[in-house]
């Protein structure tokens, strides 16, 4: 989906007596959808036109130069927006400048967790909007911070970590701090990943409290012709925020079972269905949710879609999973979510 904006942009200069060779690529997507939502929020139902049904609708932009030695510098910088009104998000999605090599990739500023890149490459919706594995098993945990700064190892015989660290809010205490652990390995058709992480996050009612919250991942995807089964099991223990709105404490387990199958390379479809098996069932409940999407390629660029989602809350607490964040159910409420959507990628 890259195509790079400047083909023939090799930008010469002096470097340790050698010339380094730099290329910029802009890429991004733009994803439009009509989406109905009930029984989330005040208003109960919900028609809509919605960005972002597969993919944030985003510009990406990235760059490499050459350092030489085997060594390069890249940076990414991704904008989003919503398509349907011209608005810019006040947060990038990504913004990270780093360094590479044989030695492996070292990268500082906003980007992705461990755990994105290793359960997230279990669900099969890949993150979609009305994505179970987003919307319950990440509920309120981190796949995305900032002020980070990750080391990706070189792959070795199919086994590649991935070790992150933020210096969080910058005030003197362990507000924002995070630290992770992850490890995947790759051969052929077998993927498997396991991550470990911890957050450190200031009480949104009692600003001199700094709680802690432990999240652990494991994944694996296996790949036969077109379908891929894929598996994610996560337990989480402790404190989780969304200031100013939202804060509670919990623990225990979930488990996503789903696939996604590549029929002909024009018709593909993906399910996935997450069951939460919640400890304490006074903030958060124990709940199964599931989701079914289906995707026709018109080009190699442009899809249609049509999704559907819901969620079954077994106990009737304050703080629902929902189908989409982009709209919040009220507590007590089992959200269903309808997308019908197009989206382009440049």
């Amino acid at each position: 989906m890259k195509k790079k904006v400047f083909a023939a942009a090799a930008v010469l200069c002096a470097s340790a007596g050698a010339h380094a060779q730099s290329q910029v690529w802009l890429s991004g997507w733009v994803d439009m959808n009509i989406e109905h939502l009930i029984s989330s929020g005040p208003g109960g139902n919900v028609w809509r036109m919605s960005s972002g049904g597969l993919n944030n609708s985003r510009f990406n932009l990235s760059g490499v130069e050459d350092l030489g030695a085997g060594n390069k510098a890249v940076f990414t910088i991704e904008p989003t927006f919503s398509a349907n009104t011209g608005t810019q998000a006040a947060q990038f999605r990504q913004s990270f400048v780093g360094l590479k090599g044989n030695w492996g990739e070292l990268s500082f500023g906003r980007q992705f967790t461990p755990s994105y890149w290793i359960a997230g490459y279990a669900d099969p919706s890949w993150a979609a909007d009305l994505s179970m594995v987003n919307n319950m098993e990440f509920f309120y945990a981190s796949y995305r911070v900032d002020n980070s700064m990750e080391y990706k190892t070189p792959t070795f015989h199919g086994f590649t970590g991935r070790f992150m660290y933020t210096t969080g809010l910058g005030d003197g205490t362990r507000a924002g701090r995070f630290l992770s652990t992850g490890i995947d390995y790759r051969n052929g058709p077998v993927f498997l990943g396991a991550v470990s992480e911890l957050q450190y996050t200031r009480d949104i009612f009692h600003s001199s409290q700094i709680h802690s919250s432990r999240d652990n991942y494991f994944s694996a995807v296996y790949r036969y012709g077109g379908l891929e089964p894929t598996l994610i099991y996560h337990t989480y223990n402790g404190y989780y925020a969304y200031p100013p709105y939202v804060a509670f404490n919990s623990q225990g387990w979930d488990v996503q079972a789903g696939a996604r199958w590549n029929i002909d390379g024009r018709n593909r479809i993906y399910v996935s269905v997450v069951h939460r098996h919640d400890d304490n069932n006074t903030s958060i409940s124990s709940a199964t949710g599931g989701v079914i999407g289906y995707l026709y390629g018109l080009s190699k660029h442009t899809d249609l879609y049509a999704t559907v989602a819901h969620v079954w809350h077994q106990h009737n607490v304050p703080i629902p999973y929902p189908v989409t964040f982009q709209e919040y159910p009220n507590g007590g409420q089992n959200p269903t979510g309808f997308q019908i959507g197009i989206r382009h990628g440049f």
